[in-house]
């Protein structure tokens, strides 16, 4: 998997994030100005955000869902992000110390998620990556 496969499939999250916001914006008939004063975050940042150049941060996620008047894990998931997946995969998740050398590999577990693309896959396999630099 190439450094451009994963920055694309980041790149499209994000885009879809963005556009999917901007069309609840507009549903809701709300300027960019309006929302921006209901999220307290600046126009620029907002517009950046659903232009796809940012992604934002899960406070800012939430004040958006509010704003839009959304199920917040509803904006999560579309964020890539889940409360619910991430609270029962840390309820299913084997104490290390019990664990011992069976661990599943990090890598081995995000390839066997039949929850996530393949797109999911690469943009988490890059982004765990560079946070173990391989030698």
């Amino acid at each position: 998997m190439t450094k451009s496969t994963v920055e694309d499939a980041w790149t499209a999250q994000v885009n879809a994030l963005g556009g999917f916001i901007r069309a609840q914006r507009q549903m809701a008939k709300l300027s960019l100005r309006e929302m921006a004063a209901m999220t307290k975050v600046s126009n620029a940042y907002l517009s950046q955000v659903e232009r796809g150049l940012h992604q934002p941060s899960l406070k800012v996620l939430r004040s958006i869902a509010d704003a839009l008047r959304l199920d917040t894990d509803q904006m999560l998931s579309r964020a890539g992000w889940s409360v619910r997946d991430e609270h029962e995969a840390h309820e299913a998740a084997p104490d290390p110390e019990d664990a011992g050398p069976a661990v599943v590999s990090v890598e081995a577990a995000i390839a066997a998620d039949a929850r996530l693309s393949g797109e999911q896959k690469a943009a988490l396999l890059g982004v765990y990556r560079s946070f173990v630099e391989r030698d």
